[in-house]
This record gives structure tokens, sequence and C-alpha cells, in this order.
């Protein structure tokens, strides 16, 4: 009774765990044992002869009260509600913070490029949706998804780094009341739905508790959190993110000094950092594997890199946020070192998903959870001191390099957070600006096909100038090859061409003007009317980008290089009017032949001498055409590219169109992935294949069948 004392709203707490489980499996069983608690309390509280067990008993017993009435009369009540049903409290979508989050996710899209900028938005903003399929899925294999998810998680261990880089400095009131200022704010940006409520009481919990370091008010605030929030709604008793925002805070509060002592051997900022990431990952990973039936087995290691980044991570992609919404140039600092943050996360998560046996698929239930308890509980027992004792006779079996001698630095100086948080941002600043520099770019000239699927995009780079043909169908994909592929801090696109308006060219060059600054659209003379030229014209129109209609016999400058268009001509008989694009830098050229139909190519082939080129782009991803053979010999190509997608429906490219190249050597995306192909000063032609490290796209549907023969 001497620990129930200690924090006397435990009860409380018991008994409400008790009365949701109850309601879950049967709301009237439920309704009964709140009745039965509720007296089996007041009683021991009106036997109880002292003060501190009548309170204890008298606010186990209110709760009982709360959990029968709100399971009565709230929407998880068994009888008939008279009128509307409750309307459960949300701000996910209230007017003004909608309007808030587009203008911090603004600056955001607009200074990161993809995939990182999506993590950042996932993290700071809650838009999980834009983290791509495969990236997300990445971090399910790798344990690491709750990083994503606004959850209690995410939300106590912002709260926990505050309170730890506060703690010590300033008054322990201060300190809480930053803390706490920090988890609202949060919530009330990512939208303060009930889940994002309950994780924010979980935080503010754990931050206070960190905060005055008083072991029985953190226990009496956590056991009052966990009573209320499941007394008021025992479906949140049910509720995954509940769970794992009750186990991360009770992770902190109890696991945390333990392990924390049990690492002793390490310097303090490095045994701070490990403790608080164990501390809060371990107790969740039995609830993980229970519900989602999946295990990762490099989750402890993959958490260990990637937890201790998650609150410089967010800071900076916070300060990128509200700084831009003022300037995006000022704006620019802060957000080179969230994408630097956002690609060593993404590095770390992608690296432990491709291990070996990084995921295994588990027994999920409530006893293959208590299993998983119990064989975290011993790995909490035993682990820490294993690693302990292993730890020192590892160190001295590796001879590592002599560095320099730090014996006149404190062990204290040594153990500072803030010592290790400044050595760790100017590293980073260092290596973002050694990036600039040493940033691989063209020594001529370089032109990528990117791996968009079953469509075109090719990027050219020459000279500062940067050129976009066609976009291929899908925006994020598009995105994503352009973060690999570009310097992250070059945001601009001097010139975009969509060769027709169909999505499999024209849809991802729609996502670039959102997300890039772009110099000039061209279009063909005529460009076929549709969604697709509709949604082309709005977009260009709202980004205020200089747009031009070009036909055949134009020619343009961009830098030393020439674009000339070959078509389209203005002949009736071409239903779908393409542009047909000729690139010529010195002795570099590249004939890019869009969707130029038969008909066009018969107009073309009338000219053949302004088709000849030392990279040649097929018509239409490589479609059967009468022309294939004459079109081969009047451009007479040292290499040949066919943006295609793996698999597709239409047969592409087509044994004609191989037959045609012969001997040619011929690159594919759906085979090579991105092609790179880089010309430099002394005129030889390098090709690499798999250019970027990007995996391959995820198929999907394109409207757009080929055009009659």
């Amino acid at each position: 009774m001497t620990h129930v004392l200690r924090a006397p709203l435990l009860p409380a707490a018991a008994g409400a765990v008790c009365i949701a489980l109850a309601v879950q499996l049967a709301p009237f069983a439920g309704i009964a044992l709140a009745v039965v608690l509720a007296g089996a309390f007041t009683v021991l509280a009106l036997a109880s002869a002292d003060r501190a067990r009548r309170l204890c008993w008298c606010a186990a017993a209110l709760i009982a009260g709360i959990s029968a009435a709100a399971t009565i009369f709230g929407p998880l009540g068994p009888l008939p509600h008279q009128g509307p049903l409750p309307v459960e409290f949300d701000l996910r979508h209230a007017g003004p913070l909608d309007g808030l989050r587009e203008a911090l996710a603004d600056p955001l899209r607009r200074l990161i490029p993809e995939p990182e900028g999506g993590i950042l938005r996932g993290i700071v903003l809650g838009e999980r949706a834009a983290v791509d399929a495969d990236l997300a899925s990445a971090f399910a294999r790798s344990g690491t998804s709750h990083l994503l998810a606004i959850s209690g998680f995410n939300m106590t261990l912002v709260a926990a780094a505050v309170a730890l880089l506060a703690r010590g400095r300033v008054r322990p009131a201060v300190t809480a009341a930053l803390t706490v200022s920090c988890v609202l704010a949060y919530s009330v940006l990512v939208g303060l739905a009930p889940s994002v409520a309950r994780a924010a009481v979980m935080a503010v919990v754990a931050s206070l508790g960190l905060a005055f370091g008083r072991r029985p008010a953190t226990d009496n605030a956590l056991a009052l959190a966990v009573a209320t929030m499941v007394g008021i709604d025992a479906s949140a008793i049910g509720d995954v993110g509940f769970l794992l925002s009750a186990t991360a805070t009770g992770g902190l509060l109890y696991l945390g000094d333990p392990i924390s002592r049990r690492l002793g051997s390490l310097p303090g900022a490095i045994r701070q950092g490990l403790a608080t990431t164990l501390a809060a990952t371990l107790p969740t990973i039995p609830i993980i594997a229970a519900v989602f039936g999946r295990v990762s087995l490099v989750s402890p290691l993959a958490n260990l890199v990637a937890v201790p980044l998650f609150p410089p991570l967010m800071i900076a992609g916070a300060a990128t946020a509200a700084v831009g919404t003022v300037s995006l140039d000022v704006a620019q600092l802060p957000g080179l070192l969230a994408y630097a943050l956002a690609f060593v996360l993404r590095t770390v998560v992608e690296t432990s998903a491709a291990l070996p046996l990084a995921s295994l698929a588990v027994p999920d239930g409530p006893l293959a959870g208590l299993a998983y308890g119990a064989l975290v509980a011993v790995a909490l027992f035993c682990g820490p001191a294993a690693i302990s004792r292993l730890a020192p006779t590892i160190v001295r079996r590796v001879r590592l390099p002599r560095g320099p001698d730090l014996s006149s630095l404190s062990r204290s100086q040594l153990g500072r957070p803030t010592l290790w948080v400044s050595a760790g941002l100017v590293l980073v600043l260092i290596g973002g600006s050694a990036a600039t520099v040493f940033w691989p770019t063209p020594s001529g000239i370089r032109v990528r096909a990117l791996d968009v699927g079953q469509g075109d995009a090719y990027l050219v780079e020459f000279d500062g100038e940067t050129l976009l043909v066609d976009g291929g169908p899908d925006p994020a994909r598009l995105l994503a090859e352009l973060g690999a592929s570009l310097p992250p801090w070059n945001r601009r696109i001097d010139l975009i061409a969509l060769t027709h308006a169909h999505a499999d060219h024209a849809d991802g060059l729609i996502g670039v003007l959102e997300r890039y600054e772009v110099g000039l659209a061209i279009e063909p003379v005529g460009l076929n009317p549709g969604a697709v030229s509709t949604a082309w014209g709005d977009r260009i129109a709202r980004a205020h980008v200089p747009r031009r209609a070009v036909s055949a016999g134009m020619r343009m400058r961009i830098g030393d290089a020439t674009l000339a268009i070959l078509a389209p001509n203005g002949d009736p008989r071409v239903d779908v009017p393409s542009l047909v694009l000729r690139l010529d830098r010195g002795s570099f050229s590249m004939l890019f032949m869009g969707d130029a139909t038969e008909q066009a190519q018969a107009d073309l082939l009338l000219s053949p001498g302004s088709l000849a080129a030392r990279v040649y782009v097929p018509p239409h991803h490589g479609a059967a055409s009468a022309y294939a053979m004459p079109l081969v010999d009047a451009v007479r190509p040292s290499a040949a590219v066919i943006s295609v997608g793996a698999q597709n429906r239409y047969g592409h490219p087509t044994p004609e169109t191989l037959a045609a190249l012969g001997r040619i050597p011929t690159y594919r995306t759906d085979r090579d992935g991105t092609v790179e192909l880089d010309q430099g000063g002394n005129a030889q032609l390098v090709v690499r294949t798999h250019a970027n490290g990007l995996p391959a796209p995820r198929g999907g549907f394109i409207p757009h069948a080929p055009p009659a023969r």
C-alpha cells in the first residue's frame, strides 16, 4: 500500500483500463464492471482511516463513475441516442489552420527536393501522404515508420529533447513552459485530431516529468493522463496511437535513467541520446509486432541512428517553413540543413531496409503481444549490462588511429549536449558547403533519360543551364528523379518543353511548375485540347511562367546551345501535333521525336538532313512505325535512348523499332533505369545506366493508347 500511496492515482488508472477493456468486449459488461468498481472504491474510501487513502480511493471511484457515464451517454454507449450523435473535437480541417499549414508547406515544397521534401512535410506538418510509397515501405521494413506518424512517440521525442536540453540550464518552471508550448504548438499545427490530442497529453506528461525530475509527481501525472483519456473514451484502449504514446512515454520516464546508468562508460551526450532512443523505442516493439504482424530485426539499430536525428530534423524543417513564409532566400540556409538531415535519415532507413532479413512476418494478436512484451522485458533487464561489459572489450581489441590529445578537456565538457549539438551542426554546414563546391557538374553536356515509367522525361544540363523535355505520367516520380539528379540548392529549370498534351508526357511537368522556378515553358502550336492541356495552362498561369507556342522552323538560343524545332509544321493530316526537337551544342546533338505520328514522320523525312544527330530518341517510346528504318538511316545516331515502362501493356519498344536500330547501342529505362549520357570536352560520349540509384517506378495506368497507324 505504501507504493500505491506514492502514486495515489494509480488505482484510478488501473480501474479505467480494466473498464475500457471490458467495454471493448461487451459494453453492458463494461458498465456493470464500472458500477461495481465505483462501489468498491467508495467503500474503501469510507473505510480508510487517513486522508491520503481516502483521496486515493475517491479518485478511483470518480474515474470509474466517469467511465460508466461515458459508456452510457458517449458514442460507444449501448443505449439508443436521442438526437444526433456527439461530434468528436477535431481541428484537422479547421479553415484557418488549413491555410497556415499550406503556407508553411509551400517553402518546404519549393526549397527541399524529393524525396527528402516529403519526409520533412510528413514529420513537420503531418503530411504522411507526401512520402513516396517505396520510401514508406523502407520505413516500415526498418521499423522506423513511427517517425512519420503523428503519434505520441515522435511528439514525446520532441518534448523530451527540449526538456533534456533545457534541464539544468533554466529553472524547471521555464523548462516545463518551453516543452509544453512546443508540444501544444506542434499539435495544433499538424491538426488537433483526437489521436493527436491524446498524444499531446502523453508528451506533456513526459516533458513535465523530465523537467522537474520528481518521480511521485510524474507517476501521478501519467496515471491521471491514462485514467482521463481511457475513462472518457473507452475506444482509446484499442487505438494504436494511444498505445504507442503511453508506452513511449512510460519508457522515457521509467527506463531512461536506468539505461543511462548502465551505459555510464560513454560520454554524457551520447549516453543520454542512446538511453532516450532505447527507452522510447523498445517498449513499442511488442505493440507494433502484435498489431501489424511484422517485426523489424534491424529496428533497434536503425532507431539508434534515426531517432537522434528526429529533433534537429524537425527543428530545421520548422525553421525552413517559418522563415520561408517571409523570405525563400533567407530560408535556403536552414533548408539545406534540413535537407542534409533528411538525406541522412533516408540513407539510414533505406540501408537498414535493404539488409537481408530486415523484417519478418510474425504472429499477431494480443497473446503474441504479451509474448513479445516478455522478450523485450528480458532484453531490457539483461541487454544494457551485457553491452556495458562487452563495449570496453571491443574498444580494447579494435585499434583506432591515434587522434588529437583531448586530455585537456574534462569529462563534463565532452558530455555537454550543447557541445555535441554545435559540433554536429558545424559538420553539417561544412559538409553542405563542400557539397556545393564538389558536387559533380557536367564538364560539357549531360542528358539524363529519367526513369519515370511509361512516359518521357529528359533532363539536359550544360554550362549552368537546365532543360526538361516532357515529364512523364507521375509528378511524384519525376520530382524524386529531379531530386536525385540535381543538387539540392538548384531549384530552377530554365526551360521545360511539353511535346504534346498526353498524361504520359505532361502530368509530371505540371508538378514541376509547382515546385521549381521555371524560366520558360514551350509547347507545340495547336496543342491538342483536353483535360491535360487545361491543367497545363492553369498551372502555368498560376506560376506566372512565360509561355510560348512554337512550330517548325523556329530556333532558340539557350546559353551556347541551339534548340531547333522541327515539328509541328501545320500539316492538317497530323491529328495530334507533337514537338520534334533537335538540341545542338558543339559536337553534341540529340533528336527528341516526342510522339510524332507517322504522317509527321513522313513530313520530317522530306528533309532528312535536318534529322542527323548523335543521340536519337525514337518516336512514341519505340512504337511500331513504317518509317522506323528510314528514320534511323536519316539520323545516323551513335546511340539511341527509349523511355519506356517495364512490362507496359503496349508492347513498347516493338520488335520493328529494335530491328531498325540494329547494331546501334540502345538504352532503355525499363531495363537500364535512369540513363545518363555525358559528353565532356574531349567529345567522347560516356553512358551510365542506373545513374541515380532510385528503385524502379511502380506501374500505373496511362489513359492514352497508341495512335492509330
